[in-house]
């Protein structure tokens, strides 16, 4: 989710610094942030920050965000699963997200360990009457008058009163994109004012500055449904081997061929190879590949696998206006319901876990258009995308 709401906010790859914000990062001590750059078409020599937090965080990295920083908020969860990103800009005249305070105070009513136990402690009314009531009741901003609230995320508005209550805009979702989908909103909307965002007993403020530019807002709201049934293979499960992991990264993730001097032909995965003469050839440069294309045939696995749910659908793909040619596992649709010439899109996935280890790399949505959009919209300037 967060390659494709950064992709959408970001599809020229112009962003020179990279915050991600979510709730649950299980690999903040692994390679969370490697894939998301690889994903993204970004060099792993872009500076690039993960951040703990919900929507209060979010918000925060937006209003003080560098131009050209691209922002990145993504949840996986039942209740809260969204991301969206927003990418700033320079220009003078464009539309501002300014800090204009905040709380963060100590009501511990969802905790986790260092095990990743997660542990709630449900009251409502707590939560409500000390987390979110008092804590924006702190923050002072109720108290000027002609206040103008554009939009609260994380509560449900009313629950606050006041002007916050009367908030046409209101995300509820416990969720670090909760803050940027209603930024959205404001920005489509062109409702100035305050944004709210709140989590447990921490609350942000930042005041919206509609420009003479309007920033570009795009959404993809894709409704889940329920996972198909599937069956995985008792036993120890495929077994990983980092050495070959780090080997095969670059070449898996940042979806690129090679092309030798004086040859056309594109190499697919990228890799040396040797010339007519037996000379070992490694001079090679990089040509992004097209992320769309139409299935040139496929067939479906039946019988189990360890680590992977089966049945499951795998399709050579011809990519668009490209002679290359990728065998890719099936995503977006149930094992065996596709077609030979169907189109659709290249996407990121977690295709396995491997050892506990999530194992990256690219599936083939049929019936997808070419690169998915998320919520786009205004951090600092003209031209910043959600």
């Amino acid at each position: 989710m967060a390659v494709a709401a950064g992709r959408a906010a970001d599809p020229d790859v112009r962003a020179q610094r990279i915050v991600v914000v979510s709730r649950n990062m299980p690999l903040i001590e692994g390679g969370n942030a490697a894939v998301l750059l690889a994903g993204l078409s970004l060099d792993p020599d872009v500076p690039i920050t993960e951040v703990l937090g919900g929507a209060p965080a979010a918000l925060d990295q937006v209003a003080m965000a560098d131009p050209h920083t691209l922002v990145i908020a993504a949840d996986d969860s039942p209740t809260a699963a969204g991301a969206g990103a927003v990418l700033t800009g320079t220009a003078p005249t464009g539309t501002r997200l300014v800090a204009a305070g905040g709380q963060t105070r100590s009501l511990p009513v969802v905790i986790r360990n260092d095990q990743g136990e997660r542990r709630e402690y449900a009251d409502p009314r707590l939560q409500r009457e000390v987390g979110v009531k008092t804590t924006v009741a702190r923050l002072g901003v109720s108290e000027q008058p002609d206040l103008v609230v554009a939009a609260v995320a994380g509560v449900k508005a009313a629950l606050i009163g006041g002007a916050f209550g009367r908030a046409a805009i209101n995300d509820p979702s416990t969720s670090a994109s909760a803050a940027i989908r209603v930024l959205a909103e404001a920005v489509e909307a062109g409702q100035a004012g305050l944004i709210l965002a709140t989590e447990q007993s921490v609350a942000s403020v930042a005041t919206l500055h509609l420009g003479d530019t309007p920033p570009v807002v795009a959404r993809d709201e894709t409704i889940s449904g329920e996972l198909p049934k599937a069956t995985i293979a008792p036993g120890i499960g495929i077994p990983i081997s980092l050495a070959a992991y780090a080997r095969a990264f670059e070449p898996k993730l940042r979806w690129e061929a090679a092309i030798f001097p004086g040859d056309d032909e594109l190499v697919f995965p990228p890799r040396r190879r040797v010339d007519d003469a037996g000379n070992l050839q490694s001079d090679y440069t990089l040509q992004p590949l097209p992320r769309t294309g139409e299935v040139y045939t496929h067939t479906t696995i039946q019988i189990p696998v360890p680590d992977l749910p089966s049945p499951y659908t795998i399709a050579l793909v011809q990519l668009t206006d490209s002679p290359v040619r990728v065998l890719l596992k099936v995503t977006g649709a149930l094992a065996g319901d596709i077609e030979i010439g169907q189109p659709g899109a290249v996407v990121l996935r977690r295709v396995a876990m491997r050892n506990g280890i999530p194992d990256y790399g690219y599936a083939f949505w049929p019936g997808r258009p070419a690169e998915p959009t998320t919520a786009v919209t205004a951090a600092a300037t003209e031209g910043a995308r959600q």
